[in-house]
């Protein structure tokens, strides 16, 4: 004689049942037996990933035994990444808070619902232009830095020559 629940029936009883679980807390959006994502990660940290990615490029480009160092095309690269924040960036950057302050037509489902998504999405624009910016000047910031360790090695050749000169 077998008991309810128990054998193959039970199994699959058991199996197929799910148990019974809290309904989700009023507004947070979730549907009845439906699980919360996990929060999304931290945002990275553009300024870091500027300054490494200027090191890499910096690297792989003198790493070519026939490269020599011409301060006038570096300083023309710095030129335009400094032209590209003044006037490029701060232009973007205005535009984008421009779009998280739409306000809505009316007073009606439709029209709020659409401000708040647009409102939204200028908002990630925002944070996107906010990292963009972040990058680059980090990366700007690095290829000053290389600059200034090559002209101060320059001097450093340039002194102990004068220096040989001295000593004879």
């Amino acid at each position: 004689m077998t008991r309810p629940g128990s054998g193959p029936q039970g199994i699959y009883e058991q199996v197929g049942s799910t148990a019974p679980q809290a309904p989700p807390p009023p507004g947070s959006g979730l549907i009845p037996g439906a699980a919360a994502a996990p929060p999304p990660p931290p945002p990275p940290n553009y300024g870091e990933l500027g300054s490494g990615q200027a090191k890499a490029d910096f690297a792989a480009a003198s790493a070519n035994g026939g490269w020599e160092f011409d301060p006038a095309a570096m300083d023309k690269v710095i030129k335009s990444l400094e032209d590209c924040l003044e006037s490029d960036f701060r232009k973007a950057r205005r535009e984008a808070d421009v779009l998280n302050q739409i306000q809505p037509p009316g007073h009606e489902v439709g029209s709020e619902g659409y401000t708040a998504a647009a409102n939204n999405s200028g908002a990630a624009y925002q944070a996107f232009m906010q990292g963009a910016w972040e990058y680059t000047n980090s990366y700007l910031d690095t290829l000053k830095q290389i600059r200034t360790a090559y002209q101060n090695q320059d001097e450093a050749a340039i002194d102990a020559l004068r220096q040989i000169g001295k000593a004879d």
